[in-house]
């Protein structure tokens, strides 16, 4: 069986998600390291992890991660223009004075 690679990443958490989403989907994975010892590489192939798939899976493998990852969204819904609600407090003040009038008055 031959192994290519359907994802690159230089990031290790990003690696582990798109492998563990893969297997969830049904599709064997394996992960293909660069870093070696203890230094925290990240440039060029040196940092690079790779994510390989069967030969035969990489259209499938692909095509699942690219919508994953596709184009951002805005992070807020479109919201309709603010609209300004007039309020009349002397109107209401007045109402509240005389609801707690009434109320004392009944025994």
């Amino acid at each position: 069986m031959s192994w290519k690679v359907c994802h690159a990443t230089v990031f290790e958490p990003e690696a582990y998600l798109v492998k563990g989403f893969l297997e969830h989907q049904g599709i064997p994975c394996l992960l293909e390291n660069g870093r070696f010892g203890m230094d925290p590489v990240r440039i060029g192939s040196l940092g690079t992890i790779r994510i390989l798939v069967p030969e035969e899976w990489v259209p499938v493998a692909s095509k699942l991660i690219s919508r994953r990852t596709g184009p951002a969204r805005p992070p807020f819904p479109e919201r309709r223009a603010a609209q300004v609600i007039a309020v009349d407090f002397a109107r209401r003040r007045r109402r509240a004075r005389t609801s707690r009038r009434t109320r004392s008055d009944v025994p």
